[in-house]
């Protein structure tokens, strides 16, 4: 048997620690899923994913995706032992970031009537988009310091930090929940949970950088960066364009959609099947963080070959893990809604079925977009992401109809489809083209 190579080694600890963090956040979370959802009711449980559908929608749509363009950048520097330019890029990452967080936030805040009134067919909902609208102060950094945290290898200190996150959410959530107060109770419990941890991530940033001699990064001159503010500004343009374009694929825009075609209770029956079968997402998603850092790696010193090879093995070793939990998730449908969710939630044992599959194929190609800007292809992620979006746009607007909650887990069927496929032609492509 071949042994793993150091990058792989490397990627499965980094891997490992990002896992052992979103399994147990992940575990808090969908406890409570599972407690706001009988306690609530379908009606209520779907309204109140309605508002947070709506502020993650917000924070999507005017994110600058910077984390990204940050562990590019800042890892770049650092690389190179340019320490200045290092705190010149924190320190716009965050100024950048920051300054989303406002937009996002007070474009909620004007819009949240006509939300409520048009979209959400609920006019008292105005009030909860307002309240859980103060969330977007913070969302937006917080992408900014796990960043930081990935370049300077602290997964392990990425995933205690999640896991205290949803660890403290829940509590606070199921205590407003028992007390009676209803979605405002559990809209409370998550605002103030995001403010209480946000403090834990910047003192755990501070450290990193004060470890590394990088203190005083508020004080940096970004006219260091100066030179490659044209570079930098393609970069997150393109990825920030990629932010934008992403809330049209997002589960977040296929909820609102569902709950504005089909009604609260319909969103309730999907957002259960999608919380189900999201266990295969937390699994691929620390693969897909830990992932990116070392591709770009590969692509700074031209080692095609170990790029792709290093894709595939990933790749490999992953579907070893997610198509036996899909199956287990298929097979076991009816009883994890039944005695999970409760017996009125019945009706989504399909839906979750749909959704398992659907996430297990959109999941075989993870690493395209990172791989893509590893190559320095943002361009080619941008023009992808568009055709597709379009095509899951279409596919709800004429699956939800006839269909409903079940026609929003295969128009996302559809899209994984599609999506794939396109993903490996163009991956092939490039990779050719690069190695001339």
């Amino acid at each position: 048997m071949t042994k793993p190579s150091g990058s792989q080694r490397k990627l499965f600890l980094n891997a490992t620690y990002l896992f052992g963090g979103k399994a147990a956040a992940g575990g808090f979370a969908a406890l409570q899923t599972v407690i706001m959802a009988r306690i609530l009711g379908v009606g209520d449980f779907g309204l109140l994913q309605l508002v947070i559908a709506y502020i993650a929608m917000m924070n999507q749509f005017f994110d600058v995706r910077v984390w990204e363009t940050a562990v590019k950048y800042i890892g770049t520097y650092w690389g190179e032992g340019e320490k200045d330019k290092t705190r010149a890029m924190i320190k716009l990452s965050y100024f950048l970031d920051i300054a989303s967080g406002a937009v996002s936030f007070v474009i909620a805040i004007l819009t949240a009537k006509l939300i409520s009134d048009y979209v959400l067919h609920e006019p008292g909902a105005y009030v909860y988009i307002w309240v859980f609208a103060l969330s977007l102060f913070i969302e937006t950094a917080k992408l900014t310091s796990d960043a930081i945290l990935r370049v300077f290898d602290k997964f392990r200190l990425i995933a205690i930090v999640n896991t205290m996150e949803n660890f403290v959410q829940l509590i606070l959530v199921t205590t407003f929940l028992l007390l009676g107060k209803g979605i405002m109770g559990a809209l409370y419990g998550l605002v103030i949970s995001k403010f209480v941890t946000v403090f834990l991530r910047m003192l755990l940033v501070n450290m990193t950088l004060s470890e590394k001699g990088l203190r005083n990064w508020l004080m940096a001159d970004l006219r260091l960066i100066r030179g490659e503010w044209r570079e930098i500004g393609w970069f997150l343009g393109n990825t920030s364009f990629m932010a934008t374009l992403k809330t049209g694929s997002d589960k977040y825009l296929g909820m609102m959609m569902l709950g504005y075609l089909a009604g609260n209770e319909a969103v309730g029956f999907y957002r259960v099947a999608n919380s189900a079968s999201g266990i295969v997402n937390r699994i691929v998603d620390t693969l897909n963080e830990a992932i990116f850092p070392e591709l770009v790696r590969f692509t700074s010193t031209s080692e095609i070959k170990k790029f792709k090879k290093f894709i595939k093995a990933s790749t490999l070793n992953l579907l070893k893990i997610i198509v036996p939990v899909t199956i287990v998730i298929a097979a076991l449908a009816e009883p994890i809604v039944k005695y999970i969710f409760g017996e009125e939630y019945m009706p989504a044992v399909n839906t979750l079925r749909i959704l398992a599959v659907a996430v297990l194929i959109s999941r075989f190609t993870y690493w395209i977009s990172p791989a893509l800007l590893a190559m320095g292809r943002s361009g080619v992620r941008t023009v992808f992401t568009v055709f597709t979006t379009v095509v899951y746009l279409g596919l709800m607007l004429v699956l939800i109809p006839p269909y409903s909650y079940d026609g929003a887990a295969l128009a996302f069927l559809g899209f994984a489809i599609i999506k794939s496929a396109m993903s490996y032609g163009i991956f092939e492509y490039y990779v050719r083209k690069d190695q001339g």
